[in-house]
């Protein structure tokens, strides 16, 4: 697997700067026959979600009036989405071999009084290290969680890992250029990232603030933690911080200046970025042999663990050209033209799209890349920093309450509950994050 799956995602990334029609079919080769390949390993979940795909696929492909020899080219829409879980695994680690993950955890070990000290404490960690760790954050906040919570009854310890960990996860996601979803979303609505940024700043820092007063109310909880547990908060730790967040804004810097010198789409941008700029970070903190030594074994284990989205987006990449070509995205596009006439109509159907189909099994990727087939010839008529961020927060919301979403299936397996008590614990919280993600549009409307 992992030399198939290497060979069509790298294959794919030279068809993106090579107009050579043999290469492009080659993709859609290689995407099908790693879509047979990859089929029998994936979850049942993405077989069955998958196979309803290329069942409707199937059925609607004769009204594109193409020959059945053409069907590779309909396999590769969404192999963007494939080549950044691709080339993620390499920025993860070089924050594991900077330390700076070790770093930011110890925020969570410092000296704390009442549970309403360590509730910001589990949020702000979650979200300095989500932003380059990925779903990797979870499991090292939860055991640091865990341990200072272990005297205290398993509800109350899973509510409050749950909501502390996931929320602030999902706050640092919102304006993080390396998750898909933002950069979907600005590749769907042509929205300029440097536009959005200051506006999702404001929504992540309002919506944490707001997590926190309401994660002040554990404060009557006190915490005994034994002295030699302690870790005091110094200043090589804030450096160490400071140092990892100005990493951060020059890895924004590159990634829009490859944008505009080559003319790319943002996530293309995203995804060639980041192996250089990993490299370049381990040669700058002369860390480039522990980067290697690290980061191709956790690649390798990444890229044959991609079975479950290898057959899933294949699947909506049939699905969605089928549905472009066919002429059925103009039917659907019209009950949206009818909403984009009362945009407050039109956000809150998307608001509630989200959690809804996130609760049905939906991935929230899937949802988006249908429904931004369908808003594409709308992003000129609505606000393309509104529609922006409704669609980054609607999205995003199901990171907290969707029972089928990576981020809570990891977490019921971390604190040992149903995902479905998990989202059921958030869904408030991901009704007010998609709410002010609504209201925050309208005002920019």
């Amino acid at each position: 697997m992992l030399y198939l799956y290497s060979v069509l995602i790298i294959a794919y990334l030279f068809s993106l700067f090579i107009d050579w029609i043999v290469l492009e079919y080659s993709v859609g080769v290689l995407a099908i026959v790693a879509f047979i390949a990859s089929f029998k390993g994936a979850k049942r979940l993405y077989q069955v979600t998958s196979t309803a795909f290329l069942i409707i696929g199937i059925i609607l492909f004769p009204s594109t009036e193409k020959h059945f020899t053409e069907v590779p080219f309909f396999m590769t829409s969404t192999m963007i989405i494939l080549a950044i879980f691709f080339v993620l695994p390499f920025i993860n680690s070089i924050i594991v071999v900077g330390r700076y993950d070790k770093s930011v955890n110890k925020l969570l070990k410092a000296r704390v009084n009442h549970l309403g000290q360590l509730y910001y404490r589990g949020s702000i960690v979650s979200f300095l290290l989500g932003t380059f760790l990925n779903i990797s954050t979870l499991p090292l906040v939860q055991n640091v969680l865990h341990k200072n919570l272990a005297t205290f009854t398993k509800k109350l310890r899973n509510i409050f890992i749950s909501r502390a960990m996931l929320r602030g996860y999902a706050l640092c996601l919102v304006w993080s250029p390396m998750e898909i979803m933002v950069a979907i979303t600005i590749d769907i609505t042509g929205a300029s990232y440097l536009r959005l940024l200051p506006w999702l700043l404001l929504f992540s820092f309002l919506l944490l603030f707001i997590d926190w007063l309401l994660g002040w109310k554990y404060k009557k909880y006190t915490v005994d933690i034994a002295q030699n547990q302690a870790v005091e908060i110094n200043l090589s730790l804030i450096k160490k911080v400071i140092t990892m967040l100005i990493y951060l804004v020059i890895f924004i810097v590159a990634i829009l200046s490859l944008k505009e010198w080559l003319q790319l789409n943002f996530l293309t941008a995203v995804t060639l970025v980041i192996v250089p700029y990993s490299i370049f970070w381990a040669i700058a903190i002369r860390r480039l042999k522990s980067f290697i030594k690290y980061s191709i074994p956790i690649w390798k284990e990444r890229t044959i663990g991609l079975k479950n989205y290898m057959v899933l987006f294949i699947a909506v990449s049939f699905f969605v050209t089928v549905l472009n070509q066919s002429g059925y995205m103009l039917v659907l596009q019209q009950p949206l033209e009818v909403l984009a006439k009362q945009p407050i109509f039109l956000f809150f159907s998307i608001q509630c799209l989200f959690l809804l189909l996130a609760m049905i099994g939906f991935h929230p990727l899937v949802t988006i890349s249908i429904l931004g087939e369908l808003l594409q010839p709308l992003a000129y008529t609505v606000s393309p920093i509104s529609l922006s961020i409704v669609l980054i927060t609607s999205s995003l919301s199901t990171v907290m309450a969707g029972p089928y979403n990576i981020t809570v299936s990891l977490t019921s397996v971390l604190v040992g509950e149903n995902p479905y008590r998990i989202s059921i614990w958030n869904i408030g919280y991901a009704m007010l994050f998609s709410s002010f993600g609504t209201i925050f549009a309208i005002i920019l409307l």
